[in-house]
Formats: C-alpha cells, structure tokens, sequence
C-alpha cells in the first residue's frame, strides 16, 4: 500500500498542474451564466445521443481485444475475454498512473491457460496499433488545416508522440524480421541503464511479435481493423454530435477529427484517477484550434462540453466495470490485481525457450 500511495501522491500532482493549466484562462463567471441559461432538457437530449453512439465505440473496443486473444487459443470462452475487458477499462480509469493497464492481461492470465506474457503482448499490439493510428490521422488533418489559429500546440503534440511510437514501429519491424539478432543487440543496449528494466521490455517485445504473428495466422487482422476503424469512427462521431448539436459549436466532423488525437495523446500520460486534468487540457487545446476560446461565451461552452463529455465517457466505461465487479469479487479488488501484476510481468529470461 505504501508504494500505491506513493503513485497516488504523484499522479494527483500531474492531475493538478493540467486542472491548473486548463483553468487558468477560464471564464468561471460565464461558465455559471452559461449553466443557468442553458436548456437543460436539450443538453440532455443530446447527451443521450452522445451517450448511445459512445456505447458503440466502447463495446467495439472491447470486442476487438478477442480478435487478438484468440488466435493463442480458440477455446477461449470470449464472454470471459470480453468480462476481464471491461474491467480492465474501468482499472484504467479508477487507478492512479494508468496502472489498472496491467489489470487486464493479468486477470485474463489468471482464469485461463495462457501465460500473462502472451496476454500482455496482445495489449501492447493494441497500444502500438492505436498509438500509430492516432498519431497519423493528427498529422494528416493537421495537413490539411486552413484555419486562423496557431497549430503549433498541436504539431508539438504530433512529434511527442511520434517519436514514441514510430521508434517502437521500428524496433517491431527490425524483431519480426530479425528477431534473434534485434534482441542481442537491445539487451547489449539496454543493460547499460538496467539489466532488469531491460529484460522486461524485451519479454514484453518477444510477446508483442509472437501475438501480431497469431493474429497473421489466424486471419484476424481484417476484422481488427475493421473493429478498429468503427472504434475510433464512433468515438469521434460521438463528440461531433454532442458539440454540434448539443452544444451549438460550429464544428465540423473533419475538425473533430483533428482535437480527438490531440485529446487521445494527451490522456495518454500517466495522471490522476479518471485522467482528470489531462482531458480537460488538452480537449480545451484542440478545440482551440478551430474555435475562438478566448471569447468568454465560447470559452464557458467549450470548457462545459470537456467537463460533460469526461463525465459520460467515464460512466460508460466504469458502470459496467461496476456491474462485473459486484459479481466477481476477485475482480473487485484493483490495487492488489495491479500491484501482483507489476510484480510478475515477466523478463526475457523467464520466456520459455529463453537463452
């Protein structure tokens, strides 16, 4: 527990420096003029509407994870692939530094055959793939941006994240080649700062090929990225309707396009519980890039939207996280799930066949 409070403490403290960056230009005043005006029987209209086309992104993502499970062993109920992924999800969001990443392959590891090695590796497929993903689609809309404001927030963003996940495209690339020789050669780099760090990181890699290969095999990738691309088309739709309609923000689908992987990116550094600060911060900052948040009016709307949008999305995701948990007690407790899963994620030493 000392150690989860020490996460806790942390992860607070990036929360609160985004809450406080994200607040510092907000028009509180108007905010609450903003509240006291709005029609609340619209904005729950449309929030309903948002809430429905969300579910669908939602329960693609959960179901794409079986594309990626499977191909390691067919007999795998996907019902129990799907309950582990819910919880795994709502993890995410319930505990601190997005430790709860580990919740899932681990629970899985646990009520079937398959080691928590191979487990972990199809998360990491799923990361890398979507990390990628979003990373693109910023750059190619950002090419094709022809507004008024300053993108230089969001190219900045773009080249954080690609200097993330284009190298570990690479060194994916270089092991499916030359799998043998990659691994030599990163573990003669790696022991230079940590010999346990880096035995990890390339159990983790052996995983990550073996798991893409299965899914090869298998001819599921089709079907992932067809879940994929409704996971993400539906996410995004979602936000468009909800400012569009409910809001009376004048953005368009395209332009949406544009703040979600700024969003994603953003709340992919590890925060505070319920990735608070960030998704403000950087919901705020893509929109930004479209829309005139200085104005008060805008601004008071915009930062009401973040906040609505947060909430809803964080209820879809926990409420059934909830309802699993009410019926799996072992499920239930997430910081001892997460904190035996940091414990044994296994090194490149412990795979079989190592050496």
């Amino acid at each position: 527990m000392r150690r989860f409070a020490v996460y806790f403490v942390i992860a607070n403290l990036i929360g609160a420096l985004f809450l406080w960056l994200a607040s510092r230009a907000l028009p509180l005043e108007h905010i609450s003029a903003y509240l006291k005006g709005a029609d609340l029987g619209h904005l729950g209209l449309w929030a309903g509407v948002f809430v429905a086309i969300y579910v669908v992104s939602h329960w693609a993502r959960i179901y794409r994870w079986s594309f990626l499970v499977r191909p390691l062993d067919e007999s795998i109920d996907p019902m129990k692939i799907h309950r582990v992924c819910v919880v795994g999800f709502s993890a995410i969001l319930l505990l601190p530094l997005r430790l709860g990443e580990l919740v899932r392959p681990y629970l899985l590891s646990r009520r079937t055959d398959l080691s928590l090695s191979a487990v972990l590796g199809t998360t990491v497929v799923e990361r890398v793939i979507d990390g990628l993903l979003v990373t693109g689609l910023l750059f190619v809309t950002l090419a094709f941006y022809d507004g008024e404001h300053e993108t230089t927030f969001a190219t900045y963003t773009g080249y954080i994240s690609a200097l993330i996940f284009i190298p570990a495209l690479l060194v994916c690339i270089l092991t499916f080649w030359r799998k043998d020789w990659m691994i030599r050669n990163l573990r003669r780099l790696g022991n230079l700062v940590s010999v346990g760090i880096t035995a990890k990181l390339l159990g983790i890699l052996e995983e990550f090929i073996a798991g893409f290969r299965a899914l090869l095999k298998a001819d599921y990738l089709g079907r992932f990225i067809g879940i994929t691309a409704l996971y993400w088309f539906a996410n995004i739709a979602s936000m468009w309707v909800f400012a569009r309609f409910g809001f009376g923000l004048d953005l368009t689908l395209w332009q949406m396009t544009t703040v979600l992987p700024i969003l994603v990116i953003g709340i992919m550094i590890p925060a505070g519980p319920g990735m608070a600060g960030n998704f403000e911060f950087f919901m705020a900052r893509g929109m930004a890039l479209f829309l005139a948040i200085d104005v008060a009016d805008i601004g008071a709307k915009v930062a009401v939207f973040a906040a609505s949008v947060h909430v809803l999305q964080f209820l879809v995701i926990t409420i059934p996280g909830f309802v699993v948990m009410w019926t799996d007690p072992e499920a239930r407790h997430l910081i001892r799930l997460s904190r035996q899963a940091e414990d044994e994620v296994p090194s490149a030493e412990d795979m079989p066949g190592a050496g």
